[in-house]
């Protein structure tokens, strides 16, 4: 079973575990390898790296880099940005119980670094979200 079905399997089941989220990032890695959509919408992105923390729980990363997107456990030491999400909201954020913005508003998610790079991210999300099966927006999405 890939990344793309244990995460869609831990949606469906509201299972999701925050240290699964080098595994969330691994699946964003399977939808680029054959989305046309992310494809494209990679190819116009300047590479680029970003971390992920999850406070005491785990650390993950995602690169992109010639049009490509890879990622998972661990950290890139000159990332640019580095998304710091509180471990309930990661939590959310997968399953599509918590809406993003609002998180940001609440301060349980936090940018450290040059925050144009997490507007990057946005339509990759949106894609991967998509084909995930995640409705954003606090479920009502």
């Amino acid at each position: 079973m890939g990344a793309v079905d244990q995460i869609k399997q831990m949606i469906a089941s509201k299972t999701f575990d925050p240290k699964q989220f080098p595994l969330f990032i691994q699946a964003m890695q399977e939808v680029s390898e054959h989305n046309n959509e992310l494809k494209e919408e990679l190819a116009n992105i300047e590479n680029t790296s970003i971390n992920f923390s999850i406070p005491g729980v785990v650390d993950g990363f995602l690169k992109i880099e010639g049009g490509k997107l890879t990622g998972g456990a661990g950290k890139i030491d000159d990332a640019p940005l580095t998304i710091e999400i509180a471990e309930e909201v990661a939590r959310g954020m997968v399953t599509g119980e918590t809406d993003v913005a609002s998180a940001y508003m609440a301060g349980d998610v936090k940018l450290i670094g040059d925050m144009a790079e997490a507007m990057k991210l946005r339509p990759i999300f949106e894609i991967v979200n998509a084909e995930l099966g995640i409705q954003t927006g606090g479920g009502a999405g």
